[in-house]
């Protein structure tokens, strides 16, 4: 079967996908390679589809909009576009160090340097400008988790001047039990979402259709469903899944939300969990150190989650953006949809953690923690993500005090090896797992 599958992802990967398209195809080959290595489930073909469906959009006419990894694409698939994440690409560069040319480039050029502005967008920056970068039709992107984010997306709209609509996400709650709750949180969300609905029929010659958004968001909460399942499956000892797993899940939602292949990968990663949890078999052999990561991975080092896990028998639960928290929501008419669009939009990954008061995150963290039954809680604390680092202090500091559990938090620019190394970073965990923890 697999025999099959990779003779069809390269009769699909052939022929010329333009120029501006390059890299994007190189990144399909090492997703493919990976693929034909590690074998083929419903994750890994989604991720290639999701290459594919670029230059097949482009064949057929149909718009390409670039967005944010804090955006799921429902909508766009809701008004057939093709979504197209940015930060899988500038990011997935990072792994195999593909981005640090671009960012020395860009360094020259002066566009900010690591500590202010973020080397998940920087990059791309850096592309656009070698004409190496993908060019969609429309550019999306939200105002948060960060000033970094915004300024790099609104240079990016100057550059390449194609439209581009921003979504201004507000700070308080829509959760009536919340300290923060205002009432028109919700609608508030609601109204840029029918703008930004208004804005794409008049930028491309796509109709919103109400049947298909509500055909769409009802395919979005059943991946949803499949996903909290999973989450709860994570909180079995010993942990069902190793360490990367949660970051698929998160993977497949702002990439594919709204297709019937998140469902497929989503049921796939709840049903795995579940046969290893029956099976009492661990996602790392003989657990002994269960570890919370609040934060972003260190995406330049590949092996450091395997490091961990063969040196200290230690299983990383889930990540900041791994640990996908978005409920399924009323889909049965279409001004529920808009709600569950809106709600889906305030608690996505780092979105809902990372957008107001920082109680949100600490509160967050702390019930983490607990559910989890974690033993140790590592935050690498990206170097342009000042606004969080007040946060992760004083979320360590409640840690500490109602659950008596160690953190360790350190600087790290989580896409530049050369800034803290990767050795540097090991023997920052080899100390506090071996001194603090064991």
């Amino acid at each position: 079967m697999d025999r099959e599958l990779i003779d069809k992802y390269k009769k699909l990967g052939r022929g010329n996908w333009g120029k501006d398209l390059a890299i994007w195809k190189t990144m399909y080959r090492g997703f493919l390679n990976m693929a034909k290595s590690q074998g083929f489930n419903p994750f890994t073909e989604m991720l290639l589809n999701n290459f594919l469906d670029i230059p097949k959009a482009r064949k057929e006419g149909i718009p390409v909009i670039m967005h944010p990894f804090n955006y799921e694409p429902e909508i766009f698939f809701a008004m057939n576009l093709a979504p197209m994440m940015q930060e899988i690409l500038s990011v997935g560069l990072a792994f195999v160090h593909m981005n640090e040319p671009y960012i020395d480039y860009i360094n020259k050029m002066g566009y900010g340097d690591n500590p202010t502005i973020c080397n998940a967008q920087r990059p791309f920056i850096s592309m656009v400008i070698q004409g190496a970068a993908p060019i969609p039709d429309l550019l999306f992107y939200l105002s948060t988790p960060c000033n970094s984010l915004v300024a790099s997306y609104q240079v990016y709209q100057g550059l390449s001047g194609i439209p581009s609509y921003n979504i201004d996400v507000p700070y308080w709650a829509y959760n009536h039990e919340s300290e923060f709750y205002d009432k028109k949180t919700v609608d508030y969300m609601i109204n840029q979402s029918k703008n930004l609905i208004t804005w794409l029929e008049n930028n491309t010659k796509q109709k919103f259709d109400d049947n298909k958004f509500q055909q769409t968001m009802a395919i979005v909460n059943e991946a949803r469903e499949y996903t909290l399942e999973f989450n709860e499956l994570l909180k079995a000892v010993p942990c069902p899944l190793p360490s990367i797993t949660g970051f698929g899940v998160f993977l497949t939602m702002v990439t594919r939300g709204g297709s019937p292949e998140a469902v497929k990968a989503t049921k796939w990663f709840r049903d795995t969990a579940a046969e290893n949890v029956k099976k009492g078999i661990g996602g790392v052999p003989d657990e002994k150190i269960r570890i919370a990561w609040p934060y972003t991975h260190v995406f330049f080092d590949q092996e450091l989650l395997p490091w961990l896990e063969e040196t200290f028998n230690a299983v990383v639960i889930m990540d900041l953006l791994g640990h996908y928290k978005v409920l399924p929501h009323d889909t049965s008419t279409t001004e529920k949809c808009f709600e569950s669009l809106a709600m889906g939009t305030l608690d996505a990954s780092m979105v809902g953690k990372c957008r107001g008061p920082m109680e949100y995150y600490v509160k967050y963290l702390v019930n983490y923690v607990k559910d989890y039954k974690i033993d140790a809680v590592i935050m690498p604390m990206h170097f342009a993500c000042k606004h969080v680092y007040t946060m992760a202090r004083v979320a360590s500091e409640a840690i500490r005090e109602e659950t008596g559990i160690p953190t360790l938090i350190f600087g790290v620019d989580s896409y530049d090896s050369r800034e803290v190394p990767a050795e540097a970073i090991r023997g920052k965990i080899s100390d506090f797992l071996t001194h603090v923890v064991s």
